[in-house]
């Protein structure tokens, strides 16, 4: 094994197949190169059974970027990340029957495979993740070793270069996670908006959505998003706005952080407001909310959004996002 080719250090982590033996704990690594550390997790693939994946080692850097990945975990509607492709992090897949393969995700943008800077960089790490992996192979205790007396991480730190030594990775002070979510609106627009009529038995389905099989055309190509809106009943579009993502959490926020204007610029548009808003997701009704406060219409959950779904289906056969 080239211990300078991350692919075939990937290979060995998927031939060694201890997914299951090392699920339940998290471990650290901290090289030299890095600003930030790096939390690794892994484990098996929830339908290995079925599907062509076995397993799934994830690199993430960064504390609280890893924080928000397993709050989203527990508690989905957390924050702004609708799917683990919007976290920062590195990947290795382990394919059944097929080379192990390696991709970088970015907030925003389609995952891609390591540019050789990327190579460089993260062959160390992986090779450093094989040897825990066959640690843990032998003492399943071993990410726990500093756990218990000093509420720290197992970790693998880089001391000189190329000289890596097991020690603690202390974690911060318990305390309250808080994400704030700033929605701004403006005062004179929202004076308009409430003189508009309000159509009390029109609805409309609103969501946002990633749609991962499209993409723009850039050399690092980004995702398509949509905010939508549709009547309940007819189907026909009411809003339709299409936007990708800058690359970070703080755009991806600010995005979501602007869905009520949006909105708010849409019944403007129209010249009316719908009696009753459905959404299915939190999220969506949260950074919605504070128009409520000036357009008198109800927010309802609703599980299904059956209108907006299959306006999503028609659009995604007749490639008409």
């Amino acid at each position: 094994m080239d211990t300078r080719n991350p692919y075939e250090i990937a290979a060995a982590i998927a031939e060694l197949n201890v997914w299951d033996k090392v699920s339940a704990h998290n471990w650290a690594l901290v090289p030299q190169t890095s600003e930030e550390p790096y939390i690794v997790t892994a484990g098996p693939e929830k339908d290995r059974d079925k599907g062509p994946v076995a397993g799934r080692l994830l690199l993430f850097p960064g504390l609280d970027n890893f924080r928000n990945f397993a709050i989203t975990r527990r508690v989905p509607e957390f924050g702004v990340w609708m799917s683990p492709l919007e976290f920062r992090h590195w990947e290795v897949i382990a394919v059944k029957n097929a080379p192990a393969e390696i991709f970088g995700y970015v907030p925003g943008y389609v995952p891609q495979p390591p540019s050789d800077a990327d190579k460089e960089f993260l062959a160390p790490l992986l090779y450093e993740s094989l040897g825990v992996l066959m640690r843990i192979e032998e003492d399943p205790q071993l990410p726990l070793r500093y756990f218990k007396k000093e509420h720290a991480l197992f970790a693998r730190k880089e001391v000189v270069d190329g000289v890596w030594q097991d020690g603690p990775l202390h974690m911060p002070a318990d305390e309250e996670v808080k994400f704030v979510e700033r929605v701004s609106l403006d005062t004179a627009k929202c004076k308009l908006a409430a003189d508009l009529p309000v159509v009390a038995d029109e609805k409309w389905e609103v969501d946002f959505v990633m749609v991962p099989a499209y993409h723009t055309r850039e050399v690092k190509p980004r995702f398509l998003y949509v905010l939508a809106a549709v009547d309940a009943a007819t189907g026909v579009r009411t809003m339709w706005l299409k936007m990708s993502v800058g690359g970070t959490d703080e755009a991806l926020k600010a995005l979501w952080e602007g869905h009520a204007a949006r909105l708010l610029e849409t019944m403007l548009r129209l010249g009316r407001a719908p009696g009753e808003i459905h959404v299915r997701s939190g999220r969506v009704a949260r950074f919605l909310r504070p128009l409520g406060m000036h357009v008198p219409f109800k927010l309802v959950h609703h599980a299904q959004l059956g209108a907006l779904d299959a306006a999503l289906k028609h659009a995604a056969k007749t490639n008409t996002f």
